[in-house]
């Protein structure tokens, strides 16, 4: 088996989980790290033994035995540093959301076609276990159709403080939006049509945001759905230091309700019974994403989450922040 070379742009958080899972699948070799902060990236190195290190992803990018690069890097990044990878030939994951302008996810998308390479976005969310478990009694109508997604969840701000930040992260609608959005889209294996939404930004003014221009951090986003399937998203990325909510999320439909119980246990509600059909995730969908990823290229077929579906996403998190903005329903283009 030929050995896939990874290149891992983004040594923070996510960078070090890519590097933890690449190690993790079969005929993958870690090839080199890239962290603008020299420290990150000599901690990455050290940490996961890669053989080399750079603060610019341009020298990265020479790395010798570079197959493939994963984009872990703040949003406002993720199209010029994918774009240049695929331009030098190479397969890339990024990380979501794909881009934070729609003119960006194009140009990535269009990237990948002139150079015939693979370009998978990380929608973590379809290797959920749980998601699969709903998805699959929401397909068999256990619970009729059509249905409404309901996720009600509020978290203090983000301590990386750029997620906030208008121009770097497009904002806490557009940094975890699109897993809600991806996942509603293939749960209901429809388009969204219509985003209304309105929103505050708590997080304005908060000391540790300073030198930050805040988007909006708190929101409530009804999404409509070509089947009549809806998704609600009522959220908050800015709420005080030492405060949150508890997360739900229902899935109500004209024959019953699946609850999802601290992020892992399915329960099934019907006129009959009550039934845990799910009682906790036993994969890593991080490692099975990635995993699904080196599949696609040794196999030379899509990856699992394409470049389209990054931007149809994207065009969702977009549309929910002009809604907030303007007041107004937005439809989107089919």
């Amino acid at each position: 088996m030929q050995p896939i070379g990874v290149c891992v742009i983004g040594a923070g958080d996510l960078g070090r989980k890519h590097a933890e899972c690449w190690q993790q699948v079969e005929g993958a070799e870690l090839a080199a790290t890239v962290d603008i902060q020299e420290d990150r990236a000599k901690a990455a190195y050290a940490d996961f033994g890669f053989p080399a290190w750079f603060t610019d992803y341009r020298e990265g990018l020479q790395q010798p035995g570079v197959d493939v690069v994963s984009v872990c890097v703040p949003n406002y990044l993720h199209s010029e540093m994918s774009v240049a990878a695929m331009d030098l030939g190479y397969h890339v994951f990024c990380e979501k959301p794909i881009a934070t302008t729609i003119d960006g996810a194009k140009a990535m998308i269009a990237a990948r076609e002139r150079n015939g390479v693979k370009f998978g976005v990380a929608l973590c969310k379809r290797f959920w276990e749980p998601g699969r478990k709903i998805a699959q009694l929401v397909n068999d109508r256990t619970i009729g159709r059509p249905t409404m997604y309901r996720v009600v969840s509020g978290i203090e701000i983000r301590y990386k403080s750029w997620i906030h930040d208008k121009v770097m992260s497009g904002g806490p609608l557009v940094d975890i939006g699109p897993h809600y959005f991806d996942q509603w889209r293939q749960l209901f294996k429809s388009e969204p049509t219509t985003v209304m939404a309105m929103g505050q930004t708590f997080s304005a003014g908060a000391a540790e945001l300073a030198g930050i221009d805040s988007e909006i951090d708190t929101a409530t986003i009804i999404v409509q759905f070509a089947s009549g399937d809806i998704g609600m998203l009522s959220l908050s990325w800015g709420l005080p230091r030492g405060t949150s909510t508890s997360s739900v999320e229902h899935i109500m439909g004209p024959d019953g309700v699946i609850e999802l119980i601290e992020g892992e246990r399915v329960v099934l509600r019907t006129r009959e019974e009550e039934e845990t059909v799910l009682e906790r995730a036993e994969n890593d969908m991080y490692v099975d994403e990635i995993a699904a990823f080196a599949a696609a290229i040794r196999e030379d077929k899509p990856p699992f989450a394409s470049g389209e579906d990054g931007l149809a996403a994207l065009r969702v998190s977009l549309a929910a922040l002009e809604s907030v903005k303007t007041g107004q329903v937005v439809k989107l283009n089919s």
